[in-house]
């Protein structure tokens, strides 16, 4: 019974967690539950501490970025941008190939906080539909986030702990990124139609306020000052998050140090925008998860390297990612993946990167998206997400596992 328990409360905080989908108290369920494993004993304070640990720097990261994009969109500089970027007949493939290129080339939590203001203020000028253009950075944050160790936190933990390296991710999942990529903006395209008709509206809140606060105060400066002290923030902002970690940061530093420049600009100090809900939710079922992971026997489903072994264990962790969120899903898998380069660490980062676009608590990213446009007045709600998620996350998971198969194929054993 006692090996019993921790799947038990992994099984109801997840069930809490999908019932409570449509509430703001949907944190609730894995913090609580989280709160019962240790108060009972079944997880020690230790066990518990060794696993939130790995979790504190991204998510510290989330608590300092929203405020980042937050007053960079009341300096002005997402309106003005959004002049810039809003023209030409094709401009939803020119900002998908650019939502592309900032994740698998920066990160994909940078691309979330700098692009969704961005997106949202080119939709107003285009008279287009702020959820559709929007949802972009979302999409992109999984579909391209595989090419590279930097395009996301879960490559950069793995290459930590297998010995990866640029050009096995390059040849291993890159193509799988391409394909993903491609096949999602098919995807997005043919089904526009249905994610316009999904679009929230703007809610109530910001409704009383129209052209929001950053049209109002970017009137009060030139907007070449806009420009110039914007941008150069935005740009010292990526650099520092790239840097950081060669030179022993951490890009929430960066995100501490831009925020006191933001907060001496503005004026403003927006600590009500941050989403302590996510924050929640990612560690409380990183506890519950870390406590299941000995009794659930995924060594064996993730081992193996023919092409049938490659897609059951991009199947699992893309399952386990959308059920537990992809960062503890990571961390439970990777004990069984060994501590080298191996078939079963990329099955397991392509199933954990890609797959969760069914559920907008499988990661970080999309629950930092949704804080974002939710701030910026959309009423997302997250059963929009999941309509979106199926048919453009599931068949880019289906390509992108076909690729990896192929690369198989083509490479033999080698890894």
């Amino acid at each position: 019974m006692r090996a019993v328990f921790p799947v038990v409360l992994l099984g109801l905080a997840v069930a809490g967690l999908l019932a409570h989908q449509l509430r703001s108290a949907n944190w609730v369920p894995p913090v609580l539950l989280a709160g019962v494993a240790v108060a009972s004993g079944t997880v020690s304070g230790h066990f518990a501490e060794q696993a939130v640990r790995p979790l504190l720097a991204p998510l510290a990261f989330i608590v300092l970025a929203v405020p980042m994009a937050v007053m960079l969109d009341h300096y002005g500089l997402f309106e003005e941008l959004a002049g810039v970027v809003a023209g030409g007949r094709r401009y939803l493939g020119a900002l998908w190939v650019l939502a592309a290129a900032v994740t698998a080339t920066l990160n994909l939590d940078v691309a979330v906080v700098l692009l969704s203001p961005l997106y949202v203020r080119v939709a107003e000028r285009r008279g287009a539909s702020r959820f559709a253009v929007a949802l972009q950075p979302a999409l992109l944050s999984c579909l391209a986030s595989s090419a590279l160790p930097v395009s996301n936190l879960t490559n950069l933990v793995a290459t930590a702990h297998n010995q990866l390296s640029v050009k096995g991710f390059l040849v291993h999942l890159g193509p799988s990124t391409v394909v993903a990529t491609a096949v999602g903006w098919c995807c997005y395209r043919l089904g526009l139609r249905r994610i316009v008709a999904l679009d929230p509206g703007v809610a109530p809140a910001a409704a009383r306020r129209p052209g929001g606060s950053s049209s109002e105060k970017a009137r009060v400066r030139p907007r070449s000052q806009t420009l110039l002290v914007g941008g150069t923030l935005v740009l010292a902002a990526v650099a520092g998050f790239v840097l950081a970690p060669s030179v022993g940061g951490e890009p929430y530093e960066v995100a501490a140090a831009v925020d006191l420049v933001l907060v001496l600009l503005t004026r403003s100090a927006p600590v009500t925008v941050v989403p302590w809900q996510s924050v929640g939710i990612v560690l409380g079922l990183g506890v519950l998860a870390s406590a299941a992971a000995s009794h659930l026997g995924i060594a064996s489903l993730l081992s193996g390297t023919s092409p049938a072994d490659v897609v059951r264990a991009t199947a699992v962790s893309a399952l386990g990612a959308n059920v537990v969120n992809n960062l503890p899903a990571l961390l439970v898998a990777l004990p069984a993946t060994g501590h080298h380069a191996s078939w079963a660490i990329w099955s397991v980062l392509l199933g954990t990167n890609v797959g969760p676009l069914v559920l907008p608590s499988g990661s970080l990213a999309v629950l930092l998206w949704l804080a974002t446009v939710r701030r910026l007045g959309l009423a997302v709600r997250d059963r929009d997400f999941l309509r979106v998620g199926w048919w453009i996350g599931l068949p880019s998971l289906l390509a992108a596992t076909g690729t990896l198969v192929l690369m198989r194929l083509v490479l033999g054993g080698a890894h």
